[in-house]
């Protein structure tokens, strides 16, 4: 299958010709995915809200060897091809040979779930149970990539950030390694977040939820990937609390789990930041 649509790619790029090859995939919702590649970039059409665009690069070092595959995940409502453009996430990883899948979730918090208070245009966004029924296994079947016990990484920044915290605490068999900048981690401890409000409901009425299977710091006892958390003491979007507590919490429920823990003193909820991190967690990723 790969090498079909390998060669298709080559047609595109050397006679310009025009092509679409749909797939359908089948989650374990029973419920029917339209997917169609063009090129790198592979389009995800939901039948039930918002399709997600996922690019696709395939690296090889300069010896010609892969080493591994990076799911990174953009912030909320932010392109994932910022790490690409705004990083330089894409020059290390064509260096050292990794694979990127860049994941375009939109305005999606990554939770398990809709809920009957979530505000409808929310609901319209990829969940993070899509994201293991659907595109794990996509790329598992189609591209030979996040397999379990391979060299599978996952960097998310602000609420990708989020992201890739719980798909650590769901997936620990897919990824070895993850990591986190400006991320949030524990909802219950800002109950007046609005977005969170408007995605569970009030904090008052549906504590479980803000408490539950969404809520990392909740779930520690079954935190088991290496992490790098990485978070600036500027930050006036995501508090840096939030990466304290989780760092924290790790150290009394898990302290033999590898945690690097990074503060900047003077970083923002910035690309300069979020840039300025990239090469500390590919050798993080590397040790």
């Amino acid at each position: 299958m790969k090498l079909f649509v390998t060669l298709a790619i080559f047609s595109i790029l050397t006679f310009g010709f025009t092509y679409n090859l749909d797939l359908k995939i089948q989650k374990a919702s029973d419920e029917l995915v339209q997917v169609s590649l063009v090129d790198t970039t592979i389009v995800f059409k939901r039948e039930k809200g918002s399709s997600v665009n996922v690019h696709y690069k395939e690296f090889k070092d300069t010896f010609g060897f892969n080493i591994g595959t990076i799911v990174l995940l953009p912030g909320w409502n932010y392109s994932s091809l910022d790490w690409c453009t705004k990083t330089e996430m894409c020059a290390l990883a064509k260096e050292w040979g990794f694979n990127l899948i860049l994941v375009d979730m939109s305005k999606s918090i990554y939770s398990s779930q809709n809920y009957p208070q979530t505000r409808a245009d929310m609901k319209r966004y990829a969940t993070r149970t899509w994201f293991k029924d659907t595109l794990v296994p996509f790329f598992q079947k189609e591209y030979g990539v996040l397999l379990e016990g391979g060299n599978n990484y996952v960097l998310g920044l602000s609420t990708g950030g989020r992201g890739s915290t719980l798909l650590c605490l769901d997936l620990p068999e897919i990824f070895r390694k993850g990591a986190s900048l400006s991320g949030d981690y524990n909802q219950a401890s800002m109950p007046k977040d609005n977005l969170m409000n408007i995605f569970y409901g009030s904090y008052s009425k549906y504590k479980d939820r803000w408490t539950g299977e969404d809520n990392v710091v909740y779930n520690l006892d079954k935190f088991e990937v290496p992490f790098y958390i990485g978070h600036g003491l500027k930050d006036n979007v995501v508090p840096f609390a939030q990466a304290q507590e989780f760092y924290d919490s790790l150290q009394v429920l898990n302290s033999d789990l590898e945690i690097k823990f990074h503060v900047d003193s003077t970083a923002k909820h910035t690309y300069e930041y979020w840039a300025s991190e990239v090469d500390k967690v590919f050798a993080f990723f590397l040790d």
